[in-house]
């Protein structure tokens, strides 16, 4: 290990971790290959995921707009109060995600510019069940309230 390896955080001394999470990667790897899946994706987003965020109580997120993108994509948009922290930002996502998030989930979280967005991949795997496997794709914005 060189002194030139990145810091994982503040006091890490490592700069590498002590295992890989191979034994998960079947899950994910599953939801990759049903993302993929032509059709996966469930119709009327603003039908049957809206009424859920909408209805959501997560303290400190305004919820300000849910509309379906041309590609099936479900845009989110929500304020928060611009001194909160990125820590409680992301708390707050993901109580809003848990309105929605089906038994598989994936979630990636970026910054651009003053929004942190979340890309969210959620759905019902193969296998029995009350319903057929299917998905949904969500894109949650979220901006400094002004």
């Amino acid at each position: 290990m060189t002194t030139e390896a990145r810091r994982r955080w503040d006091t890490d001394d490592r700069f590498v971790g002590v295992a890989d999470a191979s034994e998960l990667a079947p899950g994910v790897e599953e939801l990759a290959e049903l993302a993929r899946r032509p059709g996966w994706v469930a119709e009327e987003p603003e039908a049957h995921l809206a009424p859920h965020l909408r209805s959501a109580d997560v303290a400190g997120l305004q919820l300000v707009a849910c509309q379906t993108r041309q590609d099936g994509v479900l845009a989110v948009s929500a304020t928060y109060d611009a001194e909160t922290s990125r820590r409680d930002i992301r708390q707050r996502a993901w109580s809003l995600l848990g309105w929605i998030a089906e038994p598989a989930a994936s979630v990636r979280e970026y910054v651009d510019g003053e929004d942190v967005v979340f890309e969210v991949v959620t759905g019902i795997p193969d296998g029995p069940g009350p319903f057929a496997s299917h998905g949904h794709s969500v894109i949650i914005t979220l901006k400094p309230a002004r």
